[in-house]
């Protein structure tokens, strides 16, 4: 397909890795190699991964997040002062709900920022094509939210809203870098806005003490100031993916977006948003109508959790219910998330199926929307 920055055939970054790449980390996380060991294996195996979205047909390209253990990654790695726990999370999947082991980041020094959050990123990846690329960033409003403890961060950080300020600062400046590398689509992930979308959660927070309303508020506008005002050539886009949890084929949130969707879609001065709509947990499409004059909505109508490869005949019936609240030359679609947000939880799908989903995508969209220039 003929690409153009309306990016019809999306997807939101990460890749299954491949094993040779969870082993070389594992490696030399265990002191058995040097660095510079795995960022060949990881050179190679992000030039397979472009190959494999050439040969999908998709229409901006990633680096499948290689160089991260998890979507925070590229954050954490950045900066000292932050520390990791390991605890027990419950996901929701279709059996039920399943406690997993997951990594629990808090900031408990003052963040002292020691290379970019994207470093060397683009540069490989544009060395390796002339289509479009595309690098993701987890949101400053999550970092916010999900990195703060009361007792540890509270001691060395008088508010939130004071640790916002240098994480905000830290993800503009990136962006603003990036955009100057000629990087055409800077994408922000932020599965925090999933919990407000969940009324169990919402009550939660409420029995525990907290203002539903008032830490969304926080969140949303951490990522608005984030992007507010940043100048984008013609032809480059910054989007939001509001991910609804994603780790071994399972997830945290369901619910519409009728919750949220004023304020997000309102709020925020994002070029596109990436929205998952693969299952009868996200609700109908009505809450697209909030979405304003001139963005991009990319429905998310490929699962990227299940084996089951969507036909191309599926997805239009799903771009034809949305074109009841969204023009059509403002849609878009993709899988609904990555592939593997975490690592060493990819979803339960072969490398071969994600390539077909891949497929599916780039075919629903050329049928769609036909040659864009």
């Amino acid at each position: 397909m003929a690409n153009s920055s309306k990016f019809r055939a999306d997807h939101v970054g990460s890749l299954l890795r491949p094993q040779s790449v969870l082993e070389a980390r594992r490696r030399v996380e265990a002191g058995m190699i040097e660095p510079d060991e795995l960022r060949e294996v990881e050179d190679e195996a992000i030039a397979e991964a472009v190959k494999l979205q050439k040969r999908a047909g998709i229409d901006v390209v990633t680096d499948g997040e290689f160089r991260r253990k998890d979507f925070r990654a590229g954050f954490v790695d950045a900066f000292d002062g932050i520390s990791e726990t390991v605890v027990q999370k419950p996901w929701k999947g279709p059996q039920g709900t399943v406690v997993l082991p997951s990594v629990q980041f808090t900031v408990t020094e003052r963040l002292r920022q020691r290379r970019r959050l994207a470093e060397g990123e683009a540069a490989y990846l544009r060395s390796l094509t002339t289509s479009p690329i595309k690098i993701t960033l987890i949101a400053p409003g999550f970092l916010v939210d999900r990195f703060w403890d009361d007792e540890t961060t509270g001691a060395v950080y008088e508010s939130r809203e004071e640790l916002a300020r240098d994480v905000v600062d830290a993800t503009r400046r990136e962006i603003e870098a990036l955009i100057a590398e000629g990087v055409q689509y800077v994408q922000l992930d932020n599965p925090g806005y999933a919990a407000y979308l969940d009324d169990a959660n919402r009550e939660r927070v409420s029995a525990a003490g907290g203002d539903p309303e008032a830490e969304f508020d926080r969140m949303l506008a951490a990522d608005a100031a984030a992007v507010a005002g940043v100048e984008r050539p013609r032809g480059v886009s910054i989007g939001l993916h509001v991910c609804r949890g994603n780790q071994s084929s399972l997830w945290l949130a369901d619910g519409s977006y009728d919750a949220i969707a004023e304020k997000l879609f309102g709020g925020i001065d994002v070029d596109r948003f990436l929205l998952e709509y693969d299952d009868e947990r996200a609700g109908g499409f009505e809450p697209l109508r909030l979405i304003p004059e001139g963005k991009m909505a990319v429905l998310g109508v490929v699962s990227s959790k299940t084996p089951r490869v969507e036909t191309v005949e599926e997805i239009h019936a799903r771009i034809d219910e949305a074109t009841r609240f969204v023009d059509q030359d403002f849609l878009a679609i993709s899988p609904q998330c990555g592939f593997a947000s975490v690592a060493q939880g990819g979803n339960a799908i072969t490398a071969e199926v994600e390539e077909a989903k891949l497929r599916v995508v780039s075919d629903a969209a050329l049928a769609y929307w036909g040659i864009e220039l």
